[in-house]
């Protein structure tokens, strides 16, 4: 019983649908084991969605897996991405930083977030077929992964509902099991690209994670969302680099 909830835990806290907010801790904590699972899976309607719309329109089968994934993940990374553009690309102190985290974004904020997911597509839209499957089942795994490592030892200094109650406290357990399934398949796609882009994950994660606690000194939960939106992005387009020099 207890898996089957932070399975379906873990389902809804990536998707559009959201985890209720009444979900108690010790079951939003063990969902964190099965992130990358449930970011595969997304991955693989994606990249199903994006081989049909090949048939029909190749050039833009790349684009249509990518809209498909922002369909199922709603909203919260691209307006967490949007809030940490509003409150980190400017001077100021941690608190008018933190205020800016937690305010609407401007339109100038929004407009990175928008500009993240163009960039995706684009380079979605240049990759061949295989390399298309790879990169759209590699980056929401890898995406969800991104979150599990921030609620590893994070500081939940400014968190706030779920995110308080998971950032810092992700056990081994959670790390260790969604480690295994992501770094294992990433690996699994050949040893050279697999590496490259756990890397690249990895690089963006600590990357985000030190200059918020640099910051506000800790996460809130728009820099979870604000995380998987990046990692994937940037996987993306390293995926699209990669691909445009092997050809």
């Amino acid at each position: 019983m207890g898996l089957r909830d932070e399975l379906a835990t873990a389902v809804r806290s990536l998707t559009v649908l959201g985890a209720p907010s009444d979900v108690p801790a010790p079951t939003l904590v063990g969902a964190l084991a099965f992130y990358p699972a449930v970011g595969l899976a997304l991955g693989a309607l994606a990249a199903g969605v994006a081989g049909a719309v090949a048939s029909i329109a190749p050039t833009a089968a790349g684009a249509a897996g990518v809209a498909v994934l922002a369909a199922i993940e709603g909203a919260r990374g691209p307006l967490g991405l949007a809030a940490v553009a509003s409150a980190f690309l400017r001077s100021g102190s941690p608190a008018s930083a933190l205020a800016h985290l937690r305010a609407e974004p401007p339109p100038s904020a929004v407009v990175v977030a928008i500009a993240a997911g163009a960039t995706r597509a684009a380079a979605a839209a240049v990759l061949p077929p295989p390399a298309r499957t790879t990169a759209l089942l590699l980056a929401p795994m890898l995406g969800a992964w991104a979150i599990v490592v921030q609620c590893y030892g994070g500081v939940p200094r400014h968190a706030r509902g779920p995110a308080a109650r998971m950032i810092g406290r992700a056990r081994f357990r959670e790390f260790g099991a969604a480690s295994v399934v992501a770094l294992g398949m990433a690996l699994a796609v050949g040893e050279p690209i697999g590496l490259v882009v756990v890397v690249a994950a990895a690089l963006t994660t600590i990357g985000l994670r030190v200059h918020a606690h640099r910051r506000i000194g800790g996460m809130t939960g728009r820099l979870l969302g604000a995380t998987r939106e990046l990692v994937e992005t940037v996987l993306l387009v390293t995926l699209g680099i990669l691909a445009g020099g092997l050809r």
